[in-house]
């Protein structure tokens, strides 16, 4: 029998003419010399196992027979063929009892090795006794070790593939593989289950097969193009005793190794519930871009009699409080056609452009009834935002802070700050009133979530919509001064130039829609 690996000695005597020996004598045999006990073993303790070990008495660091007895003691039944000196004061007994498996005295051994090559006998070791003995044991040694790798890969792939099996046993999708004539010979238990067939009956089963009639084409159209393209995906109805679902199928083709096409496997996920969704959802969108259109349209008409009324009342009796009365009306129709226009285009921001963030701050505390509250603004940076979602974010945001965080009478009066960080990308509007309870705050941004009585629950999940819009998140937590504190991550600001990178890009998304 040819070995595909060569085999490993270790010649462990004082004298190389016993390794030259063995490395003339022994085919196909890779020999490793070790000259001290030390030596022999940091070899023997080393990664490589080896096939046979010859064995001198004498180092010049200890006795031979101590490391045999280290080796036996280690459980390790490696052969050994030991070289007895003639003067030997060992025990052949003992040596008997550690299992050697072959004794040779060591002179004539070494005589043999030092003379020439022909009078020492053939290369194959036939009439040589340690060399026709390491030959025998190695080889011995070398196949029960093979023998046992073997075993032991076979076990571990046996192990892995029931440990695959399982897995994919567990799963929730559909497995299946089909052969080349598009016959199904393997599934995951998930494809039983659903179809509440047999094994038997599974086996040879067409793709199309276990579909609803009308989508049967669309399935065969796909076992096509994924024998032909290599990939596919597509959906399909499949019948159980309980429903109808709706499966989206994948598709990948297999190849052996010399490329022939064998066939092709693939997953069914179930998306019935995942289609309702998306169709309740598209259902809902569309009720609400109706709403927002009756909704723009029925304000609008009381709004223009209520604007142009006020504007002929402030030509005879114009005042600071008509003023304030124009501006609130003004916002009312801006907010109507923002309505309107997120509900045409499916988005909340439409218009970006380079804004101060302390100008539409100031603009937005103007519209708000704020009482003796005091605005803080503490920076002058520049945002990339939309001007007037912007402002209605603050204006909800400081009638939050207005109407929670103070009271009547409070003394010194309520503070509203606004704080930015571009380094960070942040900013904040921050109060010193009284703060939000840590188990109301998980829940502030809900809609419909409210602590007054008076409110609608909708303000603070509108700063959330239109900070998601900008593509920023939003959290709440507390300020240093105990107030409420709300900060907006993943701002974007302008250079010192007053440009952002963005604007232009966000101007053109918004043109496109």
């Amino acid at each position: 029998m040819q070995l595909d690996t060569p085999l490993r000695v270790l010649s462990a005597d004082g004298d190389r003419a016993i390794t030259r020996a063995v490395q003339r004598t022994v085919s196909n045999a890779v020999v490793e010399s070790a000259e001290t006990l030390a030596a022999a073993r940091r070899a023997l303790d080393g990664d490589d196992a080896y096939d046979c070990l010859v064995l001198g008495s004498a180092f010049p660091d200890g006795d031979g027979v101590s490391l045999l007895r280290e080796i036996r003691a280690a459980g390790d039944d490696l052969p050994v063929v030991f070289l007895a000196p003639g003067d030997a004061d060992h025990s052949v007994t003992e040596l008997v009892d550690l299992d050697i498996d072959a004794y040779l005295a060591r002179e004539e051994v070494l005589a043999r090795a030092t003379a020439t090559a022909d009078d020492a006998g053939g290369a194959d070791g036939t009439e040589d006794p340690l060399g026709s003995r390491v030959q025998r044991l190695a080889r011995e040694r070398h196949r029960t070790r093979d023998a046992r790798e073997t075993a032991e890969s076979v076990e571990e792939a046996v192990d892995t593939e029931w440990f695959i099996e399982d897995a994919l046993d567990a799963l929730d999708d559909v497995f299946y593989v089909y052969d080349r004539e598009g016959k199904l010979v393997s599934w995951n238990e998930r494809l039983s289950e659903l179809t509440g067939l047999s094994d038997a009956e599974l086996t040879g089963m067409s793709a199309d097969a276990f579909f609803h009639e009308a989508d049967r084409p669309a399935v065969e159209r796909a076992v096509e193009e994924v024998m032909r393209t290599g990939t596919t995906v597509v959906e399909a109805r499949l019948p159980t005793d309980d429903e109808t679902l709706l499966f989206q199928l994948t598709g990948r083709r297999l190849t052996g190794p010399d490329g022939e096409v064998v066939g092709f496997c693939g997953v069914g996920r179930d998306i019935t519930t995942r289609r309702q969704h998306e169709e309740q959802l598209a259902q809902q969108n569309e009720r609400l871009g109706e709403f927002a259109r009756v909704l723009s349209h029925d304000l609008r008409n009381p709004l223009s009699i209520s604007m142009g009324f006020l504007d002929l009342e402030r030509e005879a009796n114009d005042s600071e409080h008509l003023e304030r009365v124009a501006t609130s009306l003004t916002r009312i129709s801006d907010i109507v056609n923002d309505v309107l226009a997120a509900a045409r285009s499916g988005r909340a921001v439409i218009d970006f452009a380079p804004v101060s963030l302390e100008a539409v701050a100031r603009r937005a505390w103007n519209t708000v009834e704020t009482g003796d509250a005091t605005l803080v603004v503490e920076s002058g940076a520049t945002a990339h935002a939309d001007p007037g979602r912007l402002q209605r974010l603050f204006e909800n945001l400081f009638r939050n802070s207005v109407e929670h965080g103070s009271t009547g009478g409070r003394t010194p009066a309520l503070a509203v700050r606004v704080t930015a960080s571009p380094a960070d990308e942040t900013f904040a509007v921050e109060d010193d009133g009284f703060g939000i309870d840590a188990a109301v705050a998980a829940r502030v941004f809900e809609r419909g979530f409210t602590t007054s009585a008076e409110g609608t629950g909708f303000g603070l999940d509108i700063v959330r919509s239109l900070a998601e819009a900008h593509g920023w998140t939003v959290s709440v937590g507390s300020a240093a001064t105990g107030g409420a504190r709300f900060e907006f991550d993943g701002v974007e600001f302008a250079d010192e130039d007053h440009r952002c990178q963005a604007s232009a890009a966000g101007k053109r998304a918004s043109n496109d829609s």
